[in-house]
C-alpha cells in the first residue's frame, strides 16, 4: 500500500508540474482585463501568449545557450510581436536573435551568454511581448548558471 500511495503522489506532482507552469500573462487587443477568464483550451480570441521552455536551461560559466520563445496565437490575432528581455544577473547577457516574432512565425530564439566569472545559481528573467496594438504579454525564462 505504501508503494501505491507513493506512486500516486509522484503522479500527482508530475501532473501539477507539467500543467500549470510557465503560462505567463496574455496580451493583444482581445485582453480586456488582467482578470479575464481564459478558455480551458487554447487562446482567447484576438490574444496571444508567449511560451518558454518548461524546464530550467543550464548555462555554464564562459558558455552560451539558445532558448526558444514561442507564440501561441488566439483566433484573429495575426500581429507582429516585439520582444523585450529584462536584464540578466551579473555576468550574463541575453540577446534576442530576432527581437520580433513576425505574424507568420511561431518562435524566435534568445541567446544566453555567461562570462567566465558570471554569478552562479538559479535565475528568472522576464520576457515581454509587445504587439502592434493591445496589451503586452509576458512570461518568465528560468535558467541556471553552473560552474564550468
Amino acid at each position: 500500500m505504501k508503494q501505491t500511495l507513493a506512486t500516486r503522489l509522484i503522479m500527482a506532482l508530475a501532473v501539477v508540474a507539467l500543467s500549470g507552469c510557465n503560462q505567463g500573462t496574455a496580451g493583444g487587443p482581445g485582453v480586456t482585463s488582467p482578470s479575464q477568464k481564459q478558455p480551458a483550451y487554447g487562446e482567447a480570441d484576438n490574444t496571444f501568449n508567449l511560451s518558454v521552455p518548461p524546464m530550467s536551461t543550464t548555462l555554464q560559466q564562459g558558455g552560451e545557450q539558445e532558448v526558444s520563445i514561442g507564440i501561441k496565437r488566439g483566433r484573429n490575432f495575426s500581429e507582429d510581436v516585439r520582444l523585450k528581455v529584462a536584464e540578466g544577473p551579473k555576468g550574463v547577457t541575453i540577446e534576442s536573435v530576432q527581437p520580433v516574432i513576425k505574424h507568420g512565425d511561431t518562435e524566435t530564439k534568445l541567446k544566453l551568454k555567461a562570462d567566465a566569472d558570471a554569478s552562479l545559481g538559479d535565475f528568472t528573467v522576464k520576457v515581454t511581448g509587445h504587439p502592434t496594438r493591445g496589451a503586452d504579454a509576458s512570461n518568465d525564462v528560468q535558467f541556471t548558471v553552473a560552474k564550468k
